[in-house]
């Protein structure tokens, strides 16, 4: 794994854990802030997708999850395609209380397995600065 090809971002929500784990987990508050369509198992092996009306729907399976605090998933980087090593990246989203609040953190990885890993890269940091962007505003400013 090529380091600099993951992302990384702290952010600190001023709003509880189970907020922010809704927030992630549940398919209408997820279109809130991720897009604007979701259907979402937060399951290991649950299913669904994360739709955008300008760009598509973007499948999704979860990998690992420990609620309220860990939540791992690979989601496609090509619309209406199940998510596989080579097509997809792995997003971790970790969440620990902190005073007045909750600390996010979020890291995208697996952008060398793509076939134009620059780009993926440059499209998803851009793309997780304004969608977190819109989390905190549904949830709170923040901390």
């Amino acid at each position: 794994m090529t380091a600099a090809l993951d992302i990384t971002r702290t952010i600190d929500i001023a709003a509880s854990p189970a907020a922010v784990w809704a927030a992630l987990t549940e398919q209408d508050l997820i279109a809130q802030w991720f897009g604007d369509s979701a259907e979402f198992d937060p399951a290991p092996g649950g299913v669904g997708y994360f739709g955008w009306s300008t760009h598509g729907r973007f499948r999704v399976v979860v990998e690992q999850i420990e609620a309220p605090r860990l939540l791992v998933y690979r989601w496609a980087r090509e619309v209406d395609v199940d998510p596989a090593p080579g097509n997809s990246t792995v997003v971790r989203f970790e969440l620990t209380p902190i005073a007045g609040g909750t600390r996010l953190v979020l890291a995208e990885n697996g952008f060398e397995e793509l076939d134009d890993p620059a780009a993926a890269h440059a499209e998803n940091t851009g793309g997780w600065q304004a969608e977190l962007d819109d989390l905190v505003r549904i949830l709170g400013v923040a901390a």
